[in-house]
This record gives C-alpha cells, structure tokens and sequence, in this order.
C-alpha cells in the first residue's frame, strides 16, 4: 500500500476528531489514485469528498424542502 505523505500542515481547527473509515480494497486504490493524481493525501481528499457529499447532500435537501 502507498501512502501519499506531503510536508503540508492541516489548517487550523481542522484535527477536531479523527473519524474510522471502512472502504473496500479497490475503494481505497481508487482513492490512493486520485488523491496522488492531485498530489494530496489520502485523508485530504477524503476530507474533500466528505465535504462535497455534505453540500450536495444539504441541496439535496433544501431543494426537496420547496417542492
């Protein structure tokens, strides 16, 4: 297994609570694959899907809340 490591620091407030994580094996290859295709960490772009789900989740919602 590749970890992608970069000497970035995390912006502040960020580490609040790390949280487990259950993907299968090529789940977690397809991540390692994008996140070292944009020269980040695993963790970063997990972080970045999380938070893209979140405000595709929260439209999701308010659009269905209007109807």
């Amino acid at each position: 297994m590749k970890n992608v490591s970069n000497a970035r620091r995390t912006a502040k407030g960020i580490t609040s609570k790390p949280l487990g994580l259950r993907l299968t094996s090529d789940e977690v290859a397809e991540v390692e694959g994008y996140a070292e295709k944009l020269d980040r960490s695993r963790a970063w772009f997990l972080r970045f899907l999380i938070l893209r789900g979140l405000a595709d989740y929260k439209r999701e919602i308010a659009s269905q809340s209007t109807h």
